[in-house]
């Protein structure tokens, strides 16, 4: 299975933009997508962190998981005993990604500081399989979210795939997270 995934969200178009770009094409969708940056001192300095490998900053890029979304569907309901409401997203074709697509696995980094560029590696679609699982470090959060109670951040601990620019989706095909694989 050679598939990366985004929680299905409103479009304009048929494509999956950086948040950047919303400015343009869907103002109120930008506002949307800058807001969720404020919270924290750490989090305002991601808008401009550098993506080593792609000449892009961090809302130029459009975020995609490589852990298939049952995977940690069940991981949580495993760890809390409990289903997730459903929520869909965009299976894509990882041959559609655009050229100098990255794979970042922020382990030496911390959330607001420059990405260290051994984090960072190429996407390779040919040899790119769709994780299962969920890495271990995701299943420590999952655990710790449901010892404090609360819920959210799934994707926490999770490599990211990093697309510089408009991802299609004429080939996507939209899943539930809580259908098997």
């Amino acid at each position: 299975m050679r598939f990366v995934f985004h929680q299905c969200v409103p479009l304009v178009g048929d494509l999956l933009v950086p948040a950047s770009d919303l400015a343009e094409i869907d103002p109120d969708g930008y506002a949307r997508a800058m807001a969720k940056y404020d919270d924290t001192p750490e989090r305002q300095r991601l808008r401009n962190t550098a993506i080593p490998g792609t000449g892009r900053t961090w809302t130029e890029v459009v975020f995609l998981s490589p852990v298939h979304p049952h995977a940690i569907w069940r991981a949580w309901r495993e760890v809390r005993g409990k289903d997730l409401p459903r929520v869909e997203f965009w299976a894509i074709p990882a041959a559609d990604l655009p050229v100098r697509t990255v794979v970042l696995d922020r382990s030496v980094s911390a959330v607001g500081d420059p990405i260290d560029a051994s984090e960072v590696a190429p996407f390779d679609a040919a040899s790119f399989t769709t994780a299962i699982e969920v890495p271990a470090v995701n299943r420590v959060w999952l655990e710790e979210m449901a010892r404090r109670g609360v819920s959210g951040a799934w994707f926490h601990g999770i490599p990211h795939v990093l697309a510089p620019g408009a991802v299609p989706l004429g080939n996507a095909r939209v899943i539930g997270w809580e259908e098997p694989v």
